[in-house]
């Protein structure tokens, strides 16, 4: 998984292990022993920022992983392997047990000492698996690595790891492997790849053991999308083509999606669990402590519930066949290439309505002057209806669109369905997310065009 980072700039500690004795680098300064400490802002991947700060620093090379969770009231404490070359000179090195409890904690030594293990529950993060890791890519591919710089790291922890490795011979590949609770990614990354491969990598190879698979590297991310009107409806016309292509394959072949994993958000499951989120809502309203924006009270929220309800009904009216919908669509997640666009990360895979995951693309849009927002809006939605004809004419997507902001919102709350496990109580940080997702369904759901497509009178 992806490790998101406060606005403040974080304080971690870092196990970095030499592998020949499995010594971890220390500083001293005249007393005792103290591991590295990296301070990092949110910026981008935590590992990348991680590997590149301990460089700096250190001129320590390291491949990062795990970030151990002892649930202690610490400095998060990451765990990193020094790649084979000369230990930098202004840092020993000592075993675990030489350092003071202060600095790593029992529980945390204990961590550590079962992730060295060959009994270890996750082989990602084995030391030596990178290389493992290398060999396997080119023994598949019968390429050669182009050098050691050529592994870049993208991600790492909690059972998950996502390397680039750049060959000899100018290919590129992705190497990606999750676990609980993504480890179902695999498969249904393999069976959209099958359905549409247009829109996603071609898969190479896949290592079960790892729960990890191979992809072409064709293609590149954005750090930002252009805000040139134009350029920005030229690039953007890929995604929403492959998008449209995808979701256009994915019909029919619900059965294969759901046994693959995909999360069930059809309008009729969304409908029977509205009263037991809106309850849900209701309890973290409730334990709101701050006053910088006031608390949704019970009686908006049963009117934002009894327009989501009419909206439902409105979507499944329209005929709009059920597909796969993206549940975690940003700038990230999209892959350029020269004529077209990846979709890629599909840990949060769901079947449900197709305009949904068009929406999030439509959030995407970067433009601030309104007039050229809305153009740029109203040719994605043309590309849209253009790419969708074959299932579904223009009047049901432009009468889809009027609904589909509210309906998206409450797409990316409901999720998988796992709020249901949740104790609002005891989840603060899933507290302040279902109410900041549930202000924008109060704003959404105060939109003329919704309400005229439901048939309620605005009030404004």
């Amino acid at each position: 998984m992806t490790h998101v980072l406060t606005p403040d700039a974080v304080t971690f500690r870092v196990l970095v292990v030499v592998p020949s004795s499995h010594k971890v680098l220390v500083q001293e300064d005249g007393g005792p022993l103290c591991v590295l400490r990296v301070s990092i802002a949110p910026r981008g991947r935590l590992a990348q920022e991680l590997r590149r700060e301990l460089g700096r620093l250190w001129d320590a090379d390291v491949f990062i992983l795990d970030f151990l969770q002892s649930g202690e009231d610490r400095s998060p404490l990451v765990v990193a392997e020094l790649l084979p070359r000369t230990i930098p000179a202004e840092l020993p090195t000592a075993y675990l047990d030489q350092i003071p409890e202060d600095e790593v904690s029992e529980l945390e030594r204990a961590l550590f000492f079962r992730m060295l293990g060959r009994d270890a529950n996750c082989p990602v993060s084995r030391i030596g698996w990178r290389n493992e890791a290398v060999a396997w890519a080119e023994d598949v591919t019968g390429g050669r690595l182009h050098a050691e710089a050529a592994v870049e790291q993208h991600n790492a922890g909690g059972l998950f790891t996502l390397l680039h490795l750049r060959m000899e011979d100018g290919q590129s590949y992705w190497l990606k492997a999750t676990g609980e609770p993504n480890i179902h990614e695999r498969e249904i990354t393999r069976l959209l790849s099958t359905l549409c491969p247009r829109s996603l990598p071609h898969i190479v190879a896949e290592m079960p053991a790892w729960n990890a698979w191979l992809m072409k590297g064709d293609g590149c991310s954005l750090p930002a999308l252009p805000t040139e009107p134009k350029r920005l409806v030229q690039l953007l016309r890929r995604a929403v083509e492959s998008l449209a292509e995808l979701q256009l394959a994915s019909i029919g072949a619900e059965s294969e999606l759901f046994a693959a994993g995909a999360f069930d958000q059809r309008p009729h499951v969304l409908r029977a669990n509205l009263d037991g989120l809106f309850a849900y809502l209701g309890e973290a309203m409730l334990l709101q402590s701050s006053t910088k924006v006031p608390r949704i009270g019970a009686g908006r929220l049963q009117e934002i519930r009894e327009f989501l309800s009419r909206a439902l009904d409105h979507a499944e009216r329209l005929g709009i066949p059920s597909t796969i919908v993206h549940g975690d669509m940003n700038l990230g997640n999209l892959v350029f290439t020269e004529d077209s666009c990846h979709l890629i990360d599909w840990s949060e895979g769901y079947i449900g309505h197709p305009l949904v995951t068009f929406q999030h693309l439509l959030l995407l849009n970067p433009v601030e002057n309104p007039q050229d927002k809305a153009s740029v809006e109203n040719a994605l939605k043309e590309i849209y209806q253009t790419a969708l004809y074959s299932v579904c004419d223009f009047r049901q997507i432009e009468e889809g669109f009027s609904c589909m902001a509210l309906l998206a919102a409450f797409s990316t709350l409901y999720g998988r369905g796992d709020w249901q496990h949740r104790d609002p109580g005891n989840d603060p940080q899933w507290q302040r997310y279902a109410r900041s997702i549930t202000r924008y369904m109060d704003r959404y759901a105060r939109d003329p065009c919704l309400l005229e497509s439901l048939g309620v009178r605005s009030n404004g």
